[in-house]
């Protein structure tokens, strides 16, 4: 299914956006007038990002070093 590391890499930079955009929620809803109140913490889906970022990151300088190496 998975052929290549590129395919390899986005297929796990899917699932680790997947689950950290699940963000908890502290959310009221009231029923009298429909005003939804809460906060949402923001920390998995922040966390989940600078990893993708990171490897993102990481992946350019591993093709940078691979160029200077030809």
């Amino acid at each position: 299914m998975f052929k290549t590391a590129k395919t390899k890499f986005l297929a796990f930079g899917a699932a680790v956006l997947g689950s950290a955009s699940l963000a908890n929620a502290a959310i009221a809803v009231n029923e009298a007038d429909g005003k939804i109140t809460g906060s949402i913490d923001l920390a998995p889906f922040m966390t989940g990002a600078g990893a993708v970022i990171v490897a993102l990151g990481a992946m350019w300088v591993f093709k940078r070093v691979i160029s200077l190496l030809r």
